[in-house]
């Protein structure tokens, strides 16, 4: 499987009390004379070819859950969750999320500070 048709999924409980706290971690920002700065989950996952719209960030507050939920409650509203959700096997619950679907390029997955589970096919 290419990193065409992926979608890297990645999940944390308790780290983040809101969605602007989870795209401060994920968002690259910008330096005074125009450089891209690469963010923090960036350096970590090892992101090459960023696109920031084929990045979705999910925070269960945002969902109405004041409590961490499944992955498949967190997830399902997420592209595609009909083809790659039902593969997702962790029950443990979780209170954001993030997946990163290509173009975008995950080369070190498990060098977050995040709990990666997986890569899963977005096409059938």
């Amino acid at each position: 499987m290419t990193e065409t048709g992926v979608v890297h999924v990645f999940l944390s409980r308790g780290r983040f009390s809101s969605q602007e706290d989870l795209r401060d971690y994920i968002d690259q920002r910008w330096s005074d004379d125009g450089q891209a700065v690469p963010s923090a989950f960036m350096g970590e996952a090892g992101i090459t070819g960023f696109t920031p719209m084929c990045v979705e960030a999910v925070h269960a507050r945002d969902l109405g859950h004041l409590a961490p939920v499944p992955p498949a409650v967190l997830l399902r509203e997420a592209s595609y969750a009909d083809r790659w959700l039902p593969n997702l096997e962790s029950t443990e619950p979780a209170d954001a999320a993030i997946c990163v679907f290509a173009p975008n390029v995950v080369t070190s997955p498990h060098g977050t500070s995040l709990r990666y589970l997986g890569r899963f096919a977005v096409h059938g």
